[in-house]
């Protein structure tokens, strides 16, 4: 699929469509589409950035499907603006929107705070100057987010039913604090949001009031294990014929390694801060060298560094000392 793709037809009353996302490597967003049975609301599963590209696409993509927005749910699996960009205005078109109950509390508190608290630990721990006068400046997780918007809550293990399919809504935090998928057993379908990608390795990073983002990434990872998927539908790229079993391994064992990198950094540096750790880890990002590679990537890359250190530290394995600002094994 590319970004100038029609809507394809997945199943009965199931569709994707792609919407573009100007500027940025993921290139588009699968939005996928179940169409409503006679007298059902039909149901939109995420809706790209806050800007007009995408939301011509999302509306373009609606229109060929004869999806109404007044007779339109739109669930959000997750909170970042490649998802959610566009729901103040699927709202005000007249669609319901639908998102996780913890997802939707954590977002709107964090909105309240302008989403400030993850810079103020960044600056503690040594993210370097450049990269966090850029993130100050830009929210680079929240570029081209929606304006606030009203949801009707879900909670794990509620139901979604629309156009002859009943989806099994599963809590998987880690990417986010509150992400969601949905399941079909009878179809033996899953919509992975982000959750789980096929080609490239999901981002995870530490969030404020979360105390370790990458242990509840793995735990929910394990949570999907087992589960009878036959066909994965990620928010970007495709599963490349890869199973979910499979791709669960791969990722676990990724991050295992990437454990192993910090620790071997710190043991061999001990004291050293996490914009140091960051910097000395192996990244496949454009460029060869931690200058080289773009502001945004270079903040992605400290976060998720952040992320690992906590998990780290929650198994007791390292130990952050304030008076330093920097790391040692324990």
């Amino acid at each position: 699929m590319n970004e100038n793709s029609a809507p394809k037809q997945i199943k009965d009353n199931i569709y994707v469509f792609p919407i573009v996302l100007p500027d940025n490597p993921l290139k588009w967003l699968n939005c996928y589409a179940i169409k409503g049975r006679a007298g059902e609301r039909s149901l939109l599963i995420d809706s790209g950035f806050n800007r007009p590209e995408c939301l011509e696409a999302l509306c373009c993509g609606m229109a060929s499907l004869g999806l109404e927005p007044e007779n339109t749910d739109v669930f959000f699996t997750h909170l970042h603006a490649d998802h959610t960009g566009n729901a103040h205005a699927l709202e005000e078109l007249g669609c319901r929107l639908i998102m996780g109950r913890k997802e939707y509390g954590f977002m709107r508190a964090q909105q309240e705070l302008n989403w400030g608290g993850d810079i103020d630990r960044a600056m503690r721990e040594g993210a370097d100057a450049a990269c966090l006068e850029n993130a100050r400046d830009n929210k680079q997780s929240f570029l081209f987010e929606s304006e606030p918007f009203s949801a009707d809550c879900v909670d794990d293990g509620d139901e979604l039913c629309c156009g002859g399919h009943r989806l099994r809504c599963i809590l998987t935090p880690g990417h986010t604090p509150g992400h969601m998928c949905l399941y079909s057993a009878q179809d033996r379908l899953v919509f992975l949001g982000d959750h789980v990608l096929f080609d490239i390795s999901p981002n995870i990073t530490d969030w404020n009031g979360v105390d370790d983002s990458l242990g509840d990434y793995l735990a929910s990872l394990e949570k999907m294990r087992g589960l009878r998927a036959e066909i994965c539908l990620p928010g970007h790229r495709t599963a490349f014929g890869k199973s979910l079993d499979g791709r669960i391994d791969e990722l676990i064992e990724h991050h295992g390694h990437r454990l192993a990198e910090l620790e071997d950094i710190i043991g061999q540096n001990s004291g050293i801060n996490a914009g140091e750790i960051a910097k000395s880890l192996s990244w496949h990002m454009r460029g060869k060298t931690w200058e080289e590679y773009s502001l945004s990537s270079r903040w992605f890359a400290f976060k998720e560094t952040l992320a690992h250190l906590d998990h780290l530290a929650a198994l007791g394995r390292i130990e952050y000392t304030a008076d330093t600002g920097g790391y040692i094994k324990r």
